[in-house]
């Protein structure tokens, strides 16, 4: 037993070492020469993908570029038109305006209970709302409403019954108020004009009509919210 145990720990010890020599024997030459090689292969791989990376992200970032450029000409274009049509919205009474103006106050007077006098000029008629609305948009006007009423360019007073109708839709009676936003200074310039509305000037002195303005820091007017009526000339035959 004890021969056959040191054969056995003779066996193992020449096995271990001939391991570890074989482990620590170097490559041969031709193995090292086709590590290095795949090696180099492997590192111009992956130059070569990365060089097409860079040319694909640039490729991408001009794409990138180019839409936003196109982008911003679209946005360009169209805050334009959004101008214009809001423009064009505020000029044809579709948009609310606030801002500083002039307010005139109007009322009938005194009647003289003279059956003589039938001229009804201690009241307000449609053409008074009408002039004093037309001197506003020479003035400088902005925005015009009578009694709450948006006035716009196409707007028409007439009478209906003892009420003025404004709008072919809306009927106002008195007292009247006509607000306008603009420069205050030239509004108020051009209805206390002596030129400018000599006749309802005339009647306010004689019958007490009451016809005022002041100058207001802020109003506020309301969109127009009637129906625009629009006629036109038509070919005969």
């Amino acid at each position: 037993m004890t021969v056959l145990a040191s054969v056995s720990l003779a066996t193992f010890l020449v096995t271990s070492l001939a391991a570890t020599q074989f482990r620590s024997q170097p490559l041969p030459p031709s193995n090292r020469l086709a590590r290095d090689e795949a090696l180099r292969q492997s590192v111009t791989q992956l130059e070569d993908q990365n060089r097409a990376l860079k040319a694909r992200i640039q490729g991408l970032q001009v794409d990138v570029k180019a839409g936003e450029d196109e982008s911003a000409r679209r946005s360009s274009a169209f805050q334009q038109v959004k101008a214009q049509l809001d423009d064009q919205k505020l000029i044809a009474g579709l948009t609310a305006l606030h801002g500083a103006g002039l307010t005139i106050l109007l009322h009938d007077g005194s009647d003289p209970n003279d059956p003589g006098d039938r001229s009804l000029g201690w009241t307000i008629h449609y053409q008074d709302l009408q002039d004093i609305v037309n001197v506003l948009w020479a003035s400088g006007a902005e925005a015009i409403a009578v009694n709450g009423q948006r006035i716009v360019p196409n707007t028409a007073f007439h009478y209906a019954g003892v009420n003025i109708l404004v709008n072919n839709a809306s009927r106002l009676s008195g007292p009247y108020t006509i607000t306008a936003v603009g420069d205050p200074s030239s509004l108020a310039g051009g209805v206390g004009n002596p030129d400018q509305l000599a006749e309802l000037k005339s009647r306010s002195r004689i019958y007490r009509l009451g016809f005022s303005w002041l100058r207001s820091p802020h109003l506020s007017l309301p969109a127009f919210d009637a129906t625009f009526l629009v006629k036109y000339a038509q070919p005969i035959g």
